[in-house]
């Protein structure tokens, strides 16, 4: 198949363990949903996918399967995976992926020699026949802005959903790479554990994700609402001990000491990783400071406590969420000496 045949696109994907972000030449980003897919277990059809298949999760019957791909940065369901992608392509190209020339999958640095060979054979079945992929972490830093291909060392450190991936870049490349699974959901379920725990209170995923959102903090900061006060939230869900419905209040000094709990994992990390970062790029560090992306570097305070764990100033990338997605813009135009896996049929 020609790179030149008329009509034909380059595509990159972010494939994320919370959100599936695809980029278009010539139309930028076009998606950007939760990874989940829903499918009728009798017809093995997909009823939805993304934000709609999301808002089912807890609430189907069980003739429909909500599942999500990746879990853990990791890919638990291939299968799903290739719906996942199938069905999005179609809706995004009216016609088929066959018309993508170029298909580029962002994935977490940690992922297995068997998981990468079965993206890219993914990418093969779904007709294209110049499949790619890079890691996530050098996606994130040159979709903000950062030049990594020069002999200067930078640390990116990509708090998604299922994972934190930690990575020094320098000459195009990742140098050393680490990876905890302590992310978005090991922080839902926490707040998840905690209501339960505290106030015997059952909620589902959606409710603790909405809890971290609106008062996740790791400073004595705390959100407060356009009066100045401190924000609760209403959580609704199962009473533990009567079985009804109910409700309660969370407040946000509760969710700081769950998240600053969870933090340890990635403060210990991080300083293991710039231990391990050889003396010259660590010296680079300095003047290059550490950028952070991903949902989580929307956290309020992450900048301050990252800054007093490590001496070094850091960087909130302007575009967190998008960052990886806005990176395949500009690695698919580059030549193929800088991804680290492809196949062609």
């Amino acid at each position: 198949m020609s790179e030149n045949k008329k009509g034909k696109i380059n595509v990159g994907v972010d494939l994320g363990t919370s959100n599936l972000l695809i980029y278009v030449e010539g139309r930028g980003t076009v998606f950007n949903q939760p990874s989940v897919i829903a499918v009728d277990k009798q017809s093995n059809t997909v009823v939805s996918v993304g934000t709609e298949a999301a808002e089912l999760v807890g609430k189907v019957h069980d003739k429909i399967e909500v599942v999500k791909p990746l879990s853990g940065g990791v890919i638990s369901d291939i299968d799903m995976i290739r719906k996942l992608l199938l069905f999005t392509f179609d809706q995004l190209f009216v016609q088929s992926a066959q018309q993508i020339k170029r298909l580029l999958i962002c994935i977490p640095s940690e992922i297995t020699e068997t998981e990468r060979a079965a993206i890219l054979q993914l990418g093969l079945e779904l007709g294209i026949d110049d499949v790619r992929i890079d890691e996530e972490i050098k996606a994130a830093a040159i979709g903000t802005g950062i030049d990594i291909y020069t002999p200067s060392g930078n640390l990116v450190v990509d708090i998604g959903g299922g994972t934190t991936d930690f990575g020094v870049l320098s000459l195009g490349d990742v140098v050393l790479s680490r990876s905890i699974k302590v992310a978005g959901d090991y922080f839902d379920k926490q707040i998840t554990d905690y209501v339960k725990e505290v106030h015997k209170l059952e909620i589902g995923p959606q409710t603790a994700e909405k809890i971290k959102i609106k008062l996740a903090s790791l400073t004595g900061d705390l959100p407060t609402d356009e009066e100045g006060n401190v924000v609760e939230f209403r959580a609704m869900g199962r009473d533990l001990v009567s079985g009804l419905p109910t409700q309660v209040i969370v407040e946000a000094k509760d969710v700081r000491e769950i998240l600053l709990n969870c933090f340890e994992a990635i403060k210990s990390t991080l300083i293991a990783t710039l231990e391990a970062t050889p003396p010259e790029l660590a010296g680079d560090l300095v003047e290059n400071g550490i950028l952070v992306t991903g949902g989580g570097a929307q956290i309020r305070g992450i900048k301050e406590y990252l800054e007093e764990v490590t001496n070094v100033e850091v960087i909130i990338s302007s575009n967190p969420m998008t960052a990886v997605v806005n990176g395949t813009k500009k690695l698919l135009k580059m030549n193929k000496s800088h991804f680290f896996g492809e196949l062609r049929s």
